[in-house]
């Protein structure tokens, strides 16, 4: 809420004397008995004493009468009475009087006057100012623009001038922000007289007298700190922890302050105070958050196709903090399964069109970016020619794996890296890190461009036939435009884009990027162009099915354990460079030949579905740790081969071809024999991506 004007009318707080075991259960601020008396109907003891050095003290004697409750004594500290000391096992028993009387009393009320609550007039550094006629601070005349104080908040104590302070101040405010004055008057009230008397620590006993209750400050404590050379305000505050439990001193301070006053010999304005910082009472941690919580606090993000996707049928998934497509629901179709096989098989057959935007896109261009790129990746590139796509594996400093992707080399000194939609912000601050701390030296310029650019992997049989309808002028015949080739062109008379030909799904397949705001247009344009050959939207669904018949890592094998011999691809760990988690990654235990493997499954029963997280067991062994063989990261039902799939690692999987064991899922309460074969279920040879 921001307002031109405020009137803060915050009250007081009334605080305690400090005096010989104040801390014993029964003794209680002089307004807490009147709540308890006035608001909740309960006594708060059979006989009750009343300590006070103002006359207000004695509006709790009147209440207490009032209800019926016995008052044992009245000890007014301005006529020279004042308690020493209080007795009693479990609770208060009897008070002990400076003049040697003994009272029995088994509640002691206690008002040692009141603090006007100045905590919101100093969070702009403004700083209170002593007033002696109340024996208290109160605000200073630099209160932030536009605040205004009344009330006792501002020392007033008696109910008719609060309300004629607090009704002129209202009026006022009223009228500098243009309205009429008006003549209303404030409500009359009987006045009443506050005299208070200076009395802030009753000595005549050795036993331990209380400031802060909350965190156990005594008067000793802070006259040892003084003793110590903690002079100043803020250092005993330090020092004894006064003021800073949760009531953030509020009943503390001014006794605390007055105390040090005594010791030091010096009035308290010399003594100085503390100022106050925000809050002045406990904020659930949602208010400060305000609108940013829920969604607000994590919004989704969009692909450029979304709104296509939303009046086509789609169902949507989050995947990190990006809502995507997860597959287009058909008439006629009873389940999501129905419409992923659908996808999958109208891909295969022809020609699908799947949002790939949300992958990592990292530009990267300088004299050195090749140099760059062959010291991240742990396979070369610094022969990489231009025009062309290579796999890019990248590992930890450790030697595991930490994500891969794609970079193509669009001219000399620029390539564009691609990662996986989960690592896109880890790795680019990674690579940032690099280029800044680890390598300084070297000329080279790296920027995020994942959300300026839309892109769509085309994939299928005739995923040629329908870009060439679509690429102004670029010649895409496998000899002119190969497998891991790329370029930039035009498409649809003149917007630019760029063409890789990589393949996730297996098939003769190609990603085309525009600039993200075109993104929406391409969509609908690639689909329009694409109805001659029956071309169809799929989503993360089916692009998940396709990925794993064709044996490819995602997510799911990619966790932070796994090692490139895991995936097979120990090859590609150059042994003629250097570069991040190179030789860490050929430790003995992560290149042994008895290893895990990843691998692909079908079950032996072709009706039976796989599970993931199902361990692997030989045939009679016991369901244990001993004897687990390793686990399936990634099922799928194929449409091609009509049975379910699946992608795992295997204890020396690589040399089982053919063999069968169990997998096991007591999650599932399933146990069903596996035939262990290649990970790439489909086109092995890699005819198709090819062609």
């Amino acid at each position: 809420i921001m307002s031109k004007r405020a009137l803060l009318c915050a009250g007081a707080t009334e605080r305690s004397i400090a005096f010989a075991n104040n801390d014993r259960p029964g003794v209680m601020l002089a307004g807490g008995v009147r709540s308890y008396v006035n608001r909740y109907g309960v006594a708060p003891g059979q006989q009750v004493a009343v300590f006070t050095n103002n006359s207000d003290g004695l509006r709790t004697a009147a209440d207490l009468e009032a209800k019926g409750i016995a008052v044992s004594a009245v000890i007014d500290a301005r006529k020279g009475d004042a308690v020493i000391d209080t007795s009693g096992r479990k609770g208060l028993r009897s008070l002990r009087l400076n003049d040697g009387r003994k009272i029995s009393a088994d509640c002691l009320a206690v008002s040692g006057g009141w603090s006007p609550n100045v905590n919101l007039t100093c969070h702009h550094r403004g700083r209170p100012v002593w007033n002696d006629s109340i024996m208290g601070f109160v605000p200073a005349g630099d209160l932030p623009p536009g605040l205004s104080v009344a009330g006792a908040a501002n020392g007033t104590m008696t109910l008719a001038s609060v309300i004629a302070e607090a009704h002129d101040a209202a009026k006022m405010i009223a009228c500098d922000l243009g309205h009429a004055r008006g003549a209303g008057k404030a409500p009359t009230s009987s006045d009443e007289t506050y005299e208070a008397s200076a009395i802030w620590h009753v000595g005549g006993s050795q036993a331990r007298a209380w400031v802060d209750l909350q965190n156990d400050v005594t008067t000793k404590d802070i006259k040892q700190s003084m003793e110590e050379g903690f002079q100043a305000v803020e250092h005993v505050k330090r020092y004894t922890t006064l003021g800073m439990a949760t009531d953030q001193g509020k009943t503390s301070n001014t006794l605390g302050i007055a105390i040090m006053a005594a010791a030091s010999g010096n009035a308290i304005p010399d003594t100085g105070t503390t100022v106050y910082r925000p809050p002045y009472t406990p904020v659930s941690i949602g208010a400060f958050a305000g609108r940013a919580r829920g969604k607000d606090f994590r919004p989704f993000r969009l692909t450029p196709s979304h709104e296509w996707a939303l009046a086509n049928g789609a169902d949507f998934v989050e995947t990190g903090m990006w809502l995507r497509a997860q597959w287009f629901k058909r008439p006629g179709e009873a389940g999501w399964r129905d419409s992923v096989d659908r996808e999958v098989a109208m891909t295969r057959a022809s020609v699908g069109i799947c949002d790939v935007t949300t992958l990592g896109k990292i530009d990267i261009q300088g004299r050195d970016a090749a140099e760059f790129l062959n010291r991240v990746y742990s396979n070369p590139f610094l022969k990489l020619p231009v025009g062309k796509v290579r796999y890019g594996l990248m590992l930890r400093e450790d030697g595991i794996v930490y994500d891969d992707g794609t970079c193509a080399r669009l001219a000399e000194t620029h390539y564009v890296m691609t990662t996986t939609t989960a690592n896109a912000g880890t790795v680019f601050r990674k690579l940032e890190f690099a280029r800044q701390c680890l390598w300084p030296d070297l000329d080279v310029h790296l920027i995020s461009t994942t959300d300026g650019w839309a892109q769509f992997a085309v994939a299928g049989p005739n995923s040629r036939a329908l870009l060439s309808k679509v690429v102004d002028s670029m010649d895409l015949s496998n000899e002119a435009f190969p497998f891991m080739a790329c370029g930039e062109c035009t498409v649809f008379g003149g917007t630019p884009a760029r063409l890789f030909r990589i393949s996730f799904s297996g098939e003769l397949a190609y990603e085309i990027a525009v600039p993200a705001r075109y993104g929406h247009a391409m969509m609908g344009a690639l689909m329009q162009v694409g109805e001659e050959f029956n071309a169809v939207p799929y989503g993360t669904e089916a692009l998940g099915v396709m990925r794993i018949e064709k044996g490819h890592a995602a997510g799911n094998e990619l966790n932070g354990q796994t090692t490139a011999h895991m995936l097979g691809l120990g090859g590609m760990v150059s042994r003629k460079k250097d570069s991040i988690g190179s030789k860490l990654s050929e430790r003995p235990e992560m290149i042994r030949d008895d290893g895990l493997r990843l691998v692909g499954f079908r079950p032996v029963d072709r009706t039976q579905m796989l599970s993931a997280g199902a361990h692997f067991l030989e045939k009679g062994a016991p369901a244990d740790m001993a004897h687990d063989k390793g686990w399936m990261t990634s099922v799928a039902y194929s449409p091609e081969l009509g049975h379910s799939i699946g992608i795992g690692y295997l204890k020396r999987g690589g040399e089982r071809f053919g063999e069968t064991v169990r997998a096991y899922s007591p999650v599932r309460n399933q146990d069903i024999m596996v035939e262990i074969c290649s990970p790439h279920h489909i086109d092995p040879e890699g005819e198709r991506q090819r062609g």
